[in-house]
């Protein structure tokens, strides 16, 4: 199963003394990169976040979002008096202006102000990573659900190819036959005398120039191995199916610098653009 590398999964969990939720978004890339948004008093829980996130997830570009909201008397709000002096001082850095004129900027930037119960405790821990695992699980099935239609569309693709290379092949002989023909009306049209023998022997070296047989095997194991690599229970298969298609490229280009016949280079054109279609699918596979 082809799963997207985008996505969006949220959950969340409420009492009447705090709303915990976390949200997850996904966008592709060549690697995986986490950007976590965590209170600055839950920070402590970040690396193990990072471990809990990096098996499932694999590639893309991954911002998780952890709000904890405090009500009643948990909402009360404390000053972060460390995190407020950082700020005015860098502040001063900048700014020519006294402490007590970048007192009222400094508190409002993050985390100046916090609740005034700071220390999460283990059974707020347990919860937190419950709704980690919950918006992961969200997000995973909206990438397969995206990820099926984009298997169909890559199956057409193939499919559009392989109708190509059938054309192709089919073509082929007949495209020797025209040539060998062209060579022979074009010496007859000089009226010079040629040793049959010796055009024999250049005419096959040169029809083999023209030859195209191996790269119609190899294109036609690269589709089938495509489509082996879609179908089988690996998890991350973007990347190599990249690969694949490089390989299908080089074949598809080599077939149509020898093609020499119009009628086989609009059939090369129709299966470079199913490939171009395959890339550019490719980039969000996971």
């Amino acid at each position: 199963m082809i799963r997207s590398m985008t996505g969006f999964g949220r959950s969340e969990y409420e009492t009447p003394e705090v709303t915990i939720s976390v949200e997850i978004r996904a966008l592709n890339s060549k690697n995986l990169e986490l950007n976590l948004r965590i209170p600055y008093n839950y920070r402590v829980w970040e690396e193990e976040v990072r471990a809990a996130v990096k098996p499932q997830l694999l590639r893309g570009k991954v911002d998780i979002n952890l709000h904890i909201k405090h009500h009643g008397l948990a909402a009360a709000s404390e000053l972060n008096k460390e995190v407020i002096t950082a700020y005015i001082q860098q502040l001063g850095e900048i700014a020519h202006a006294t402490p007590a004129e970048l007192l009222p900027i400094a508190t409002r930037l993050p985390d100046a102000l916090q609740s005034a119960e700071t220390s999460p405790d283990e059974k707020q821990k347990k919860e937190v990573f419950g709704l980690v695992n919950a918006a992961i699980e969200n997000l995973v099935n909206y990438q397969k659900t995206e990820g099926q239609a984009m298997a169909t569309d890559l199956s057409n693709q193939i499919e559009n190819i392989g109708q190509g290379l059938h054309d192709v092949d089919t073509k082929k002989g007949k495209r020797l036959e025209q040539v060998r023909s062209k060579l022979q009306e074009n010496l007859k049209a000089l009226a010079i005398d040629v040793d049959s023998n010796r055009f024999e022997q250049e005419l096959i070296f040169y029809l083999e120039k023209l030859d195209i047989n191996e790269e119609i095997v190899r294109l036609g194991q690269h589709l089938s191995y495509f489509r082996e690599v879609m179908e089988n229970d690996a998890i991350a298969k973007g990347k190599k199916l990249g690969f694949i298609a490089q390989e299908m490229g080089r074949e598809i280009n080599t077939i149509g610098s020898k093609a020499n016949d119009a009628a086989m280079q609009k059939e090369i054109v129709r299966m470079k653009d199913a490939l171009e279609r395959i890339k550019e699918q490719l980039l969000n596979v996971l």
